[in-house]
């Protein structure tokens, strides 16, 4: 190892070191100072490769053989090959404010992926390295292609740089001149190292690639001139510009005096719209008729404390004062906004009304839930004890029948039959109970058709020695299951009553399809009777009717059985 080689090495380290250092201390300062966006996030990726193209070259630098140097080539042109494509989306963010399409940024990193692969292959080509060892190397042809392809993307990313400086700062030449220049260091430096230009120019050649350095100084200047510098704010503007184009009236305040204010303050200032109805409602010192720059602020509010109040003005105005300190190393004063909130108070006061009347609406809607809520419970307990009556009523007749047979019959085995389908008759009475109160009402036998449901209800008295015979005339269509239903409970009644008060022994069911209207009888040979009162009975068979709209009539036959009537239109229920 030669004592030139220690020098050398020793000086692309420091240089190297004293570069990367400034990289990550300036990049840390904007990232706090500047805006976060896309432009600054893309310009933090190319800082981000140059600082491992930097690491990348030192470990080189020091690397113990030449394999190992090879592998930190490789690591430093794992990002030196796609430096160009991130150029160029910085380039394109800054020019046009968005990234480049995929059709355009999918070839370039492709072709950069591309050469990579070549570089890490070169051991089986050499024909991006002719040579490559511990003390030195040579370029292979695709190290120029690499180069062209390199310059080519880095120039249209100066291009575009320069037409959006040119663009936006056409009184300012030097300086976008200086910057454009700036932004060129790197190729140049590139240039002038790849193709030994620096003996022939300057008189020396640098023992080391000085591109990453250059091109981090170029980068940071550029970063400072788009981030910091005021020259490159495009939408920097005169103060007094800004303020004219703000709606609202602005005061600036610098400590007890009067630094600014906007067209908009002096006009509502001078038509009165600011002079309040009452001495204590706003201030005193914009009272005046004159006033200007510099001249003493006296307010009944502190500036220097935050305030956001609205008062009245004599015009009957209703003025917003916002007032917001401002506190700065060398600067003490206020930013005081002015704004006409009358239309907003005429609006939130129209919209107090509104809500009162919607309160007023609102209660008395939750007093008629209320009520409605009282008639769906007396509703729903009138239906259970309807339900609870006609099961029960029926149940227990029958049961209480065949009790009565079982005690007068002589064979015990027939005495037991009779007391079993008793029991079996109360079981199954508890199980409807219980799907009532459970809002389950859906009994299988529904899914029957109406004439199942009244044979299956007839044998039940058959077995009381209650002869039920069903009969009907004209064309029965499907009836709805609201209707089935409704007949189906109606007869159970009547038989049931047939059989408890009138002590009948028969029973005849007649269905009638009588113009669209079913027509219902029960008649029995019970006892009947003279004059009746509407029991619970008698009342809910009435009521299932009605709510079907139909009409319902009971009556005694002379004295010698009971005659129950109905009617019910079909209307759209016949399917």
């Amino acid at each position: 190892m030669t004592e030139t080689f220690v020098y050398e090495s020793y000086y692309i380290a420091l240089f190297h070191f004293i570069s990367l250092f400034l990289i990550v201390f300036i990049n840390t300062v904007i990232y706090l100072k500047a805006k976060k966006g896309s432009l600054l996030s893309s310009f933090f990726v190319l800082q981000a490769i140059l600082a491992h193209w930097i690491i990348a070259k030192i470990l080189k630098t020091f690397a113990p053989d030449a394999n190992l140097k090879f592998f930190f080539v490789a690591c430093q042109y794992a990002g030196v090959c796609f430096l160009g494509p991130a150029f160029i989306i910085f380039a394109s963010i800054f020019a046009t404010g968005v990234k480049p399409c995929r059709k355009i940024i999918q070839p370039l990193l492709i072709s950069s992926a591309i050469f990579f692969i070549i570089i890490i292959t070169n051991s089986i080509h050499y024909l991006f390295y002719s040579s490559f060892d511990f003390w030195g190397d040579s370029f292979g042809p695709l190290f120029y292609l690499y180069q062209g392809y390199s310059f080519l993307l880095f120039i249209i990313g100066i291009l575009l740089c320069v037409k959006k400086f040119f663009s936006g700062l056409i009184e300012k030449r030097i300086q976008t001149l200086f910057f454009t220049i700036a932004i060129a260091i790197p190729l140049i430096a590139n240039i002038l190292y790849v193709f030994r230009f620096f003996k022939k120019i300057f008189g020396f050649s640098p023992p080391f690639d000085i591109t990453p350095m250059s091109a981090s100084a170029s980068l940071v200047l550029l970063a400072f001139a788009t981030f910091k510098l005021d020259f490159f704010d495009n939408l920097k503007i005169a103060r007094k510009s800004a303020l004219a184009n703000i709606p609202e009236g602005i005061l600036l305040a610098k400590g007890d005096r009067i630094a600014a204010f906007n067209e908009t303050f002096k006009q509502m200032k001078l038509s009165g719209k600011l002079s309040p109805c009452s001495e204590e409602s706003m201030e005193k010192g914009f009272c005046k008729q004159a006033f200007s720059p510099f001249e003493k602020l006296s307010a009944d509010f502190d500036t220097s404390t935050e305030h956001d109040f609205t008062y009245k003005t004599q015009g009957g105005l209703h003025i917003r004062v916002i007032c917001r300190p401002v506190a700065h190393k060398f600067y003490r004063g206020a930013y005081i906004c002015f704004v006409d909130v009358t239309a907003k108070q005429a609006i939130i006061k129209d919209l107090q009304k509104k809500n009162d009347k919607l309160q007023s609406a609102n209660h008395q809607l939750k007093l008629q839930a209320e009520i409605k809520k009282r008639l769906v419970v007396a509703r729903t307990r009138n239906y259970i004890a309807q339900e609870a009556h006609d099961i029960l009523g029926h149940s227990i007749m029958l049961a209480i029948s065949l009790l009565e047979i079982a005690r007068l019959s002589n064979d015990e085995s027939q005495a037991m039959e009779y007391i079993s389908r008793a029991k079996k008759i109360i079981i199954n009475s508890l199980m409807e109970l219980n799907m009532v109160a459970s809002a389950e009402n859906n009994c299988p036998s529904k899914s029957q058709g109406i004439f199942e449901r009244l044979e299956k209800l007839a044998d039940e008295f058959r077995t009381a020695f209650v002869a039920v015979e069903i009969s009907s005339s004209g064309l029965m269509p499907e009836l709805d299951g609201l209707i089935a239903d409704t007949i189906f409970k109606v007869a159970r009644e009547g038989i049931t009553n047939a059989l408890r008060h009138g002590k009948a022994s028969r029973v005849d069911i007649i269905l009638r399809n009588k113009n669209q209207i079913i027509e219902l009888y029960i008649i029995d040979n019970g006892s009947g009777c003279g004059t009746f009162q509407k029991g619970m009975g008698i009342f809910g068979m009435e009521q299932r009717i009605c709510v079907l709209k139909g009409k319902f009539n009971c009556h005694s036959l002379d004295g010698q059985g009971f005659c129950i009537q109905a009617s019910i239109p079909l209307c759209q229920a016949v399917k």
